[in-house]
Formats: structure tokens, C-alpha cells, sequence
């Protein structure tokens, strides 16, 4: 494990893009002591950010049983008793935390509890779901983990999903990064509701690959060196201010389990993570790093799912990027070479599936090129003349090139985005 800090930036925009941060929080509760955690947590975020509240409950279908003639419904009734009975059991839930002056609005819905809960935060446009997380005996079959991570998969407003054991809004956070859009739309919306938070650790975990000790070493330090970079754009976009202190941490192994392990031994009180949800590749996102972070934790988890529609670039300060209309990629990249050639560079891949995915690091810069019958670019890295090394990569399907500059006009990124992936070509500065 490797840890470094940083000192904060100044002057953050809090605005994230498809998300409504003035919304009002739903809270998901059976109004039984399993969901007191949420309906607690909600109430310091009201009470901090003068959020209007709606509190959702659901009442689950009565099973439908096969008699000798037909199927028994039950008597119509008994389904107005049930829903009764769990409105009042939530309204002495609410008063017994809050007290009789809480005037919260309530809503008894029945079906599927995941589906009607995620249905109320996205019809809603809600700033987030609040529900309640436990990891002891059956806590509560309606609110238990495996709802949430089914919530998850289903909203498209954050999700924050709180254990037993919550007493306060969270103060440390450990802030999960793949250096994807994903996990950085995640922490920008972290940083802009939980204004509580004094400590922020970006964490990224590389893979452990299946290699003899001696190359498995070359390969992690080849690739620690390109860490730099990543982590220096992510705080660059974030700018998280003077009041948050962040360190970065590089972590090995299986993701959810050395996060969970690293927020142990950080006292963290919240795990934040993106989450594609809406049915985009939950199978990869939701059904690994997710799953084990809500299944594992004893802290909360904040999970905020991805943009409909794929991944955006991880972007840049406006002031600072320059996007290429596609008549002048070809006269721009030469001009970047001109600009640029014999710089050290670092070459990476964003996959939205995979993350980032460091290709070279620390090669001489030697050019780029556009090719328009394929709407191809090639990336030329190598040492100049003579035996050295020579590398080219060439991106195919290109469908955006963007330069990025430094906030002394000199270029930094050379940014090209093809499908929903990029490959991002990062200079020494």
C-alpha cells in the first residue's frame, strides 16, 4: 500500500451533471427498528441541508395460494388491515426518532420493495435514497443487503445505504477510483452533499496478476508510476476545498475486499463507489466491487450510478480543454507534434468495463497522426534514433480528440475518445 497527501484546491463546483443536488431524500423504511438507521441519517441530512423528506414503505403482495379449484385470494380486508397497520407502525416509527412535530410525508406502496423504492427516487428526481444496510441475522428480509444492491441496479438518483450503527454524518471517507467517469461522478457528488466530511482518501486498487514474484515487482512499479498522473487529474477535476483534507492510496488485490479493509483501518465512516445502474453492465460493476462493499461493510456506502446512455470523458476545467472540430484533427495533431515531441508521456486506456489501464509510461513522445479513411490515430512513443525502443498504438473508430492544457497554456493531455472508452496520452510537466 502506498499513501501520499496533497493540500486541496480552492473554490469547488458542487453542480454534477445528471443529478439533482437540491432534490428532496426518499427514505426507505417498514418501520421497524432494521430501517431506524435510515430514517436517523435522513433527519441530520434535513435538518443540515433543509432537504424536504418523503418516506417510502412498502407492502409486499400476499402470496397467492393454489387451493383444489382455482387460486385463493385473500379477502380484500385483510390487504386494507396489512396497510394500515404498516403506516401506523411508520408513523410511531418516525415520531418515537423525531418527535410529534415531524412532518415528513408518507407513501404505502405496494409490490416488489427494490422496484418501488428505486421507482420513487427516480420518478422524484431525488438527491438520494436513503435505506438501511445490516450484516447480522436476518436484520430485515425488506431492507437487508440484498435489496439495496437491487435498488442500485434499478436507480438512477445515489443511493446511501446506512448500517445500524450510524450516529452522525460522515467525517471520513474513503472515495473508491478507477479513474473512470463513474468514480469520479461518484465523489464529486460525495463531496457536494456530505459537506461534513474533514478527510477524503482517493483509493485506487491495481490488480494482482499472476506472475512470478520478480515480474509481478517490475510490472507494480512500472505501473505506480503512472499512478501520478491519474491521481493528479482526479484532484484537478474535484478541486475539494480547503476544508477537507485528501490523501491518495494505491491498494492491491480484490477491490472490495482490500476497500473494505483499508476503510477499517482508516476509521472511515463512509465508502463511496459509482455504480452503472439502470441495467448498464450492472453484471460487472453491481455484481462485483458494489456487491462486496454493501455485503462486507460496516460503514455506510454512497453509491451514484452512471450517466444513461455510457460514460462521459473524464473531463477537464472548461478553461482549459480545447476540443478539435474533426476538419482540423489532422492539422492539430501535427501541430502537437511539433509542440510536443521528445516529452516524456504516459499512455493509458479507459475502458468503462475495466477502468484505466496503463499501456506505457515515461516514453519519449514522438507524434501522432490521423488517418481519415478509418478515422484512426496513431500514437508514436519511443527514443529518437538509433536501437531504442519504438512503440506506436494505433486507436481506431475515433469519434472526439481534445487538448488539454495547464493553467500555463502549456499542453498536458492529448485526449481522444472512441466508443465509450478513451485513451488519454498524459505529457510530463
Amino acid at each position: 500500500m502506498t499513501l501520499s497527501s496533497a493540500t486541496p484546491a480552492t473554490g469547488t463546483d458542487f453542480a454534477v451533471e445528471g443529478l439533482n443536488m437540491l432534490g428532496p431524500l426518499v427514505v426507505a423504511t417498514d418501520g421497524t427498528k432494521s430501517a431506524d438507521a435510515a430514517i436517523r441519517a435522513a433527519a441530520q441530512m434535513a435538518a443540515r441541508s433543509s432537504a424536504d423528506v418523503h418516506v417510502i414503505a412498502v407492502l409486499e403482495p400476499i402470496p397467492l395460494i393454489s387451493g383444489d379449484y382455482g387460486i385463493l385470494l385473500p379477502p380484500a380486508d385483510a390487504i386494507e388491515a396489512r396497510r394500515e397497520t404498516l403506516e401506523q407502525r411508520v408513523r410511531l416509527q418516525i415520531r418515537d426518532l423525531l418527535g410529534a412535530d415531524a412532518t415528513w410525508s408518507i407513501e404505502i406502496v405496494e409490490g416488489d420493495p427494490a422496484s418501488v423504492i428505486a421507482r420513487a427516487g427516480n420518478e422524484r428526481n431525488a438527491r438520494m435514497i436513503v435505506m438501511g444496510i445490516g450484516h447480522h441475522e436476518l436484520i430485515d428480509r425488506l431492507f437487508g443487503g440484498e435489496t439495496a444492491l437491487r435498488v442500485l441496479r434499478q436507480s438512477r438518483v445515489p443511493v446511501w445505504a446506512v448500517t445500524p450503527s450510524f450516529k452522525a454524518l460522515p467525517e471520513r471517507a474513503v472515495f473508491a477510483t478507477d479513474f473512470s467517469m463513474g468514480g469520479l461522478r461518484a465523489a464529486k457528488a460525495a463531496l457536494a452533499t456530505f459537506d461534513s466530511l474533514s478527510t477524503v482518501y482517493l483509493a485506487h486498487v491495481a490488480p494482482r496478476l499472476e506472475l512470478q514474484p520478480e515480474a509481478f515487482a517490475v510490472w507494480l512499479a512500472t505501473y505506480g508510476e503512472g499512478l501520478q498522473p491519474a491521481f493528479g487529474r482526479v484532484k484537478a477535476e474535484l478541486q475539494i476545498p480547503d476544508r477537507v483534507n485528501v490523501e491518495t492510496v494505491t491498494l492491491q488485490g480484490k477491490p472490495s475486499r482490500e476497500l473494505l479493509q483499508f476503510a477499517d483501518s482508516t476509521h472511515a465512516d463512509l465508502l463511496v463507489t459509482g455504480s452503472r445502474g439502470a441495467g448498464l453492465l450492472d453484471r460487472l460493476l453491481v455484481g462485483s466491487t458494489a456487491t462486496g462493499l454493501v455485503r462486507g461493510s460496516v460503514h455506510a456506502v454512497y453509491a451514484v450510478p452512471g450517466l444513461l446512455g455510457g460514460e462521459r470523458l473524464l473531463a477537464a476545467p472548461p478553461h482549459h480543454q480545447i476540443s478539435v472540430e474533426e476538419s482540423q484533427w489532422t492539422k492539430s495533431l501535427d501541430a502537437f507534434t511539433k509542440r510536443n515531441a521528445g516529452r516524456r508521456a504516459t499512455l493509458e486506456v479507459f475502458d468503462p468495463d475495466f477502468g484505466a489501464q496503463i499501456q506505457e509510461h515515461d516514453y519519449p513522445f514522438l507524434g501522432a497522426a490521423y488517418d481519415h479513411h478509418d478515422r484512426r490515430v496513431e500514437i508514436m512513443l519511443g527514443d529518437f534514433g538509433g536501437p531504442g525502443r519504438h512503440l506506436t498504438r494505433g486507436i481506431a473508430n475515433v469519434t472526439s480528440i481534445d487538448e488539454l492544457r495547464d493553467e500555463k497554456g502549456r499542453d498536458w493531455i492529448l485526449r481522444l475518445r472512441h466508443g465509450l472508452g478513451q485513451t488519454i496520452l498524459t505529457l510530463a510537466r
